[in-house]
Order: C-alpha cells, then structure tokens, then sequence
C-alpha cells in the first residue's frame, strides 16, 4: 500500500453575472478566461481534474448544482476567482452534502499592478467575494479548508494539496476493510475501539477471522511457495540460532497470515499476537512479513487494535511504506530520546538495508511448542510522524509527535525497535499525553505528514492533540 495517487478535484470558479451583463467589456471578458485557462493548467499539476464550473448566473449554477450531486472527487475548491454574489452558496453547499471543500481566494498576480487601471481592479476582485462568502458559509455551518494567493503563491499548491490528500483518505478509509484475528473477547472489546462504532462513525468494515482459518490457510500452502520463501529468507537475512523446523513453521504460518488477508481483500489484518488459541493451536506467532503484502496493498496490524489500524491505514496513505507497530518503553531525557517497538509481525523494511536479521521469539521461546523466528532490527534514520487514533464516550481523539529517527546500532535485545528524538521536550510530550489519554499504541511513518494529518481529523471530526 503505497501513498495515493494524484487526487481528483472539482473546480467551481464562481463570477458575478454583473461582469458579463452589465460591463460586458471584451478586455475583461478575455482576461477572466485567460484566468480560467492558467488555473486549470496550474491545478493539473498536482491534480486530476474531474470536473470545472464557471457559475456565473442562475443557469450555470443549476447546471453545476445538479452535477455535483453525482460528482466523485477528493475535494471541491470553490474559487471566488472575482467578485461573485453569495446567494451562489447555499445551493452549491446542499449539493456538495458534506464533502470535503476549499476556499480559494484568488488573486491573479503576485504584485498588483500600479497603478492599477479599472479593469485590472476588476480582474482582481476575487476577495470581495471571498470575504463576503467567507461569513456565509461560516453561517451555513460549512466545514472548509482555505487558502489564498497567485498561482506564484507557493502556498496555494501546498495548501491545496493537504486538503485533496486528507479528502483522498477520508474517501478510502469509507470502503476499507479491517481484519480481526480472532474475533475479540469481551475483555478486549472493553478495551479497545468498538468495531460497530468505527463503521458507523469512520467506514471500515470489519472481517473476522479464526485462528481455524489461519491454520488451514498455512496447512493449504503450496510447498514450493514456502520453500521459495524461505529461501528467500536465507538469502536477504542472517538467521542466528534458529532451527529449520522452527524456521519452516514461521514462514509456512506468516505467508498463511498474509494469503489470508490478501484472499479476503483486506487493506489491513490486525493479529491479536498474544491471544493463547493462537498459540496452542499453531504452536507459535507469526512474526516473519512476507514481501508480497505490498503487492496487494495489505498490511498487518497487531494486538487486534482497530483504533491502531486506523491509524496504519492513514499513515499508510499519506506516506509511503514502510510504518512501524511502537509501543514506548522508556526514554533518554538527557537526549530527549524514546525507545519502543514491537514484538510481532513487523515490516523489515524498516530497519537499515541490510541490518535486520532473524532470531527465536524471544517472548514465546520458553512457552511455545516452536521457539519461532522474529526479524530483530533497529529503525533506519530519518524524518518520522507517529500517530494513534483511539475511541473515547464522547467521539474520537487522535494524538500525534513529529520527530527524527536516529541512526544507532542497536540498543536492545529481542525487540524491533527505534530510537526517535522528538521536536517536543519528554517532559512536555509525556505531560500532554497525560492530559488527554492514549493508548500505548503508535504508528510510526517516514515522513513529516502533520498537516495532513490535521486536515484529515478535521474532515473526521476528529479530535486532534498535536504534541510539537
């Protein structure tokens, strides 16, 4: 699963009629579409561009109302690209019933002309009718994203782009599909994110799954596949005191996981790694991560947290793969540094090329009828937002850090981990993740997806505490 392709946009220039009807000077009606033009091309460099209404008078706008009902598009930017009459709005809104939107006020240049003769005042009167729009859908109750400026405003495109990429996962997250391994129990459903809520409120369906079907799924595999997979293993990974039935059990058990959550066409399959049918029927955990997983698109989760894996689901979509499953263990005030990971299925591409290796689990080694085999590996360096996403009485709350993963060898024994030096002071970070509640579930991705993120939780009614 990979960032989404470029979004698909809906452009609604609105114009007063008054431009055409009553000064109707040809100068000006050539430089309004000459506007027209240049947006859309500037507009088609980062977006697919579904559709665009010039509304201009009662006609134009029933045409564009009556279209957009039907319209499929991550986001609708209304552009008062001149002066433009509000009463435009209220039919636009009803149509648009809910969906993601942004507000452009447009200006055709970067530095006004001076002085300024009377038909450029008029080609750049875009924020009259911004300003007067601006309070009346604040009026109407309309949730909208803004930005303002030329197309030589850097911002405009950046802005633009948060919006349609937050829009983007609002409308993938609706038609998602979350696996559950297996099916929870009463304990856990108290405990974490109440999977009939979350389809209700977010959109994911939610499948479930038994440790049965994982069994037959392993036990069904095409022995040529596993020993390919294994050899595949042998071949990229040191594996260091692990034996070849252990081995063969893991991999055959971790590619039955993953053809399970493939075959049921899952965005992602959250394991309750822990859960003890799990392993006294299969003797042990799937915790190898086979590669095809990102030629499906599917990803795996742990612990059975939907909250979680909502979050995977978003950072997965806002930024490329690889994420990381972490739990905080502890910190390094002094350096401003926290530890944590996961033990489990998680993504080898996440540690430095070459740097991961295979051991026993070490958790289950003692217990277990196999001691298992578990990639062991620290994170690879680089730009990382963390984020979780839990259910609280009253609605939603996500929390999220920015920070830098840091290029160590390895600090710990048993575990994938990362050490993160976070934008935020510890002591600031721990005191305001006190203050709202968490979970001790993170998702880890490389890349500085923040405003994204902020955009998305607008869209979601989500609430969102930003630790920076």
């Amino acid at each position: 699963m990979s960032a989404l392709p470029s979004p698909r946009i809906a452009l609604i220039l609105l114009r007063a009629e008054w431009f055409d009807s009553v000064v109707a000077l040809p100068e000006l009606v050539d430089a309004v579409q000459e506007d027209e033009r240049l947006i859309r091309a500037f507009l088609s460099q980062s977006f697919q561009i579904a559709a665009c209404w010039a509304v201009n008078s009662p006609t134009s706008l029933r045409t564009c109302v009556q279209e957009l009902k039907t319209l499929d598009a991550d986001l609708f930017i209304l552009t008062f690209q001149v002066w433009a009459e509000d009463f435009y709005l209220n039919p636009i809104v009803e149509a648009l019933a809910g969906r993601p939107l942004a507000v452009w006020c447009y200006l055709p240049w970067d530095r006004p002309p001076q002085p300024a003769s009377f038909i450029q005042v008029l080609r750049g009167s875009g924020p009259v009718g911004s300003f007067e729009g601006l309070g009346t859908l604040r009026n109407l109750g309309v949730e909208f994203s803004f930005t303002h400026g030329s197309l030589q405003a850097r911002r405009v495109l950046r802005d633009l782009e948060i919006a349609a990429r937050a829009g983007q996962v609002q409308r993938k997250l609706r038609s998602a599909r979350f696996g559950l391994l297996p099916a929870r129990n009463e304990q856990m459903q108290s405990t974490y994110v109440d999977e009939f809520r979350l389809r209700s409120e977010l959109g994911p369906q939610v499948v479930y799954l038994s440790v049965a079907e994982l069994a037959r799924a392993s036990a069904s595999l095409n022995q040529r596949e596993v020993q390919e997979y294994l050899q595949h293993l042998r071949e990229n990974y040191p594996i260091r005191g692990v034996e070849p039935d252990d081995l063969e059990l893991a991999g055959r058990t971790s590619l039955g996981l993953a053809h399970l959550a493939v075959d049921h066409h899952l965005d992602v399959l959250s394991l309750n790694d822990i859960d003890p049918e799990l392993h006294e029927t299969l003797g042990l955990r799937p915790c190898l991560y086979p590669p095809f997983l990102e030629q499906h698109n599917t990803a795996l989760g742990l612990e059975g947290d939907l909250g979680a894996a909502t979050a995977l689901f978003i950072m997965r979509h806002l930024a490329s793969p690889p994420t990381f499953f972490v739990e905080i263990w502890y910190w390094d005030e002094t350096e401003n540094v926290i530890i944590g990971g996961h033990a489990g299925v998680q993504d080898p591409a996440v540690a430095p090329p070459g740097q991961a290796w295979i051991s026993h689990d070490y958790e289950f080694a003692q217990s277990d009828r196999s001691r298992g085999a578990h990639f062991q590996f620290i994170a690879r360096s680089g730009r990382v937002t963390l984020l979780q996403l839990r259910g609280t009485p009253t609605g939603w709350q996500a929390l999220m850090a920015g920070g830098e993963c840091l290029d160590r060898p390895p600090l710990l024994e048993g575990y994938p981990h990362a050490a993160i030096r976070l934008d935020a002071p510890i002591d600031a970070f721990v005191r305001r993740v006190a203050a709202a509640g968490s979970t001790q579930h993170w998702i880890m991705a490389y890349a500085d997806v923040r405003a994204e993120v902020q955009a998305f939780c607008r869209l979601m009614n989500i609430a969102l505490e930003s630790i920076e």
